[in-house]
């Protein structure tokens, strides 16, 4: 999980590539060519058969999961699924050209069809791979040929085929138990967690750094309890450094319902402590109560503010959502912006980092997605009042607390 840590070179790499597309564009080469190499320390027929497997997952982060089947009533075509920590993010239909294991090639050609999501949109794809056995290990070249349909093909083309190599070795060496041990230390959840609890210290002095990292724990503990309720499952919780924490799901959420909950569970779950640490502080008066009981309230209050990707604008998202998927994603840009803005403000790098990160996402995200089912108007009221009820608590400890 250091890899999170690895996100100021995602950016450069971002940078690199759009001035490159910009490059591409101004001298009108649509045709793009695209060739990655990487060598992995694992048995050629292994790296052969994990990288043609018709379900392939790859731990990331972010987990990807790569599965294939074929269309119904098709003439051997193909429809590939890709989900990225559980949520579907898209789909093409595709016909296999070449699929040589003695040679080590699989090639196969993009096909417009109704079930691609999104569109193929004329891009007229044509990608593949060679596994090569050689004397220093197995040589995986992945490949693409495309026309470009926008400026954003250029970016998350190149990022994507390069990224989707890197993570092919990895996970070979991992089965194969040749990967890096440090590697292997480093992507440890515990580690990253003990590397946040650090920073955490340096930021605030080891108290209240040890206090956020249990206000952090326990607000994500929240989303777990939710994600279980919901049937989503949990790959796991981590603390992360500077940052503050994360609860990533293991299958997708499906519906705005799901997405509201279990985002309003991680301040609705720290309501528990925090009433309670109020209560104790209203009886014994201690300042370490009151300490604590402000820390939980601001922090949590402060999440359900209506900013997308805080845990208030992933439920404001959610409902609105509901209503237009268009006015969606103009409310969730704003709450981006708003965002930056305060980083600005605030002259913090801190905050500044993970929105201008979320900006980045948005920005080379395709909008002609796959859509979560919509709430009812039942739920989306519910929803709602129970997300204006917890905050208006928060609001009430913190103005309690502070006169």
């Amino acid at each position: 999980m250091l890899r999170l840590l690895a996100l100021p070179i995602e950016i450069l790499r971002i940078a690199f590539y759009a001035l490159q597309g910009l490059v591409d564009a101004l001298r009108a080469r649509n045709r793009l060519n695209l060739e990655f190499n990487v060598l992995v320390n694992a048995p050629r027929d292994a790296v052969w058969q994990f990288s043609t497997a018709d379900r392939m997952v790859l731990d990331g982060p972010p987990v990807l999961e790569i599965s294939r089947e074929p269309v119904p009533d098709s003439d051997g075509l193909w429809l590939t699924r890709l989900l990225v920590s559980g949520q579907p993010r898209t789909q093409g239909v595709s016909r296999e050209l070449v699929r040589d294991e003695a040679k080590g090639v699989i090639v196969a050609q993009a096909v417009a069809h109704e079930l691609s999501v999104p569109p193929e949109g004329g891009r007229n794809v044509k990608s593949g791979m060679r596994i090569e056995a050689t004397a220093q290990g197995t040589s995986l070249t992945v490949f693409s040929e495309m026309t470009v349909s926008s400026f954003r093909d250029r970016v998350i083309y190149p990022i994507g085929l390069q990224r989707m190599a890197i993570l092919i070795k990895q996970q070979c060496e991992a089965q194969a138990g040749t990967h890096s041990r440090a590697a292997a230390l480093a992507n440890n959840g515990l580690v990253l967690s003990l590397l946040a609890l650090l920073s955490f210290c340096y930021l605030f002095g080891w108290k209240e750094g040890l206090m956020l990292a249990i206000v952090v724990a326990i607000h994500e503990a929240g989303h777990v309890a939710a994600m279980l309720m919901a049937g989503v499952g949990v790959r796991g919780i981590y603390l992360i450094p500077f940052f503050g924490g994360a609860a990533v799901p293991k299958t997708a959420y499906r519906s705005e319902g799901r997405l509201g909950f279990i985002a309003l569970m991680g301040p609705g779950f720290s309501l528990i402590p925090t009433l309670g640490l109020f209560a104790m502080y209203r009886a014994d008066g201690g300042a370490d109560l009151l300490e604590a009981a402000q820390m939980f309230a601001i922090i949590n209050a402060a999440n359900l503010l209506p900013i997308y990707p805080l845990d208030g604008g992933l439920i404001l998202n959610a409902l609105i959502g509901s209503v237009s998927r268009s006015f969606a994603q103009i409310v969730g840009w704003i709450g981006v912006l708003v965002g930056l803005g305060l980083a600005l403000y605030f002259q913090s790098f801190l905050i500044g980092i993970p929105f201008l990160l979320f900006a980045l996402q948005r920005s080379l995200s395709n909008s002609k997605t796959f859509q979560l089912e919509r709430l009812s108007v039942a739920g989306g009221f519910a929803l709602a009042c129970a997300s204006i009820t917890t905050f208006g608590l928060y609001v009430y400890v913190i103005r309690a607390v502070l006169h």
